[in-house]
């Protein structure tokens, strides 16, 4: 076998390996994992677009109108701010 060869094979047999980790779940662990990368990605980001607000306003937000156009570009169907401003979830948003 050349070395060409040989790099070849060695090459695919550790993308075939590497590749094999990266298989998606299936069926409802899937859809629950997802959804709870969904949630907390949105989280983070309401949680982001307060601090931003506190920093350049000098007080929390009491309502998540507040941050729409400004801090976010629409208000979060899966998360709600309460009265001191904390990010929560929505009511009937599935997160937690």
């Amino acid at each position: 076998m050349t070395n060409k060869r040989l790099f070849r094979s060695v090459v695919g047999v550790f993308l075939i390996a590497v590749s094999a980790g990266c298989v998606p779940k299936q069926g409802t662990e899937g859809v629950k994992d997802a959804a709870t990368n969904s949630c907390a990605a949105e989280r983070h980001l309401v949680e982001q677009a307060v601090e931003a607000y506190y920093i350049l306003e000098g007080a929390n937000p009491t309502a998540e109108s507040l941050l729409v156009p400004n801090y976010l570009r629409t208000e979060s169907a899966s998360m709600d701010l309460d009265a001191a401003g904390n990010v929560v979830a929505a009511p009937g948003s599935g997160c937690t």
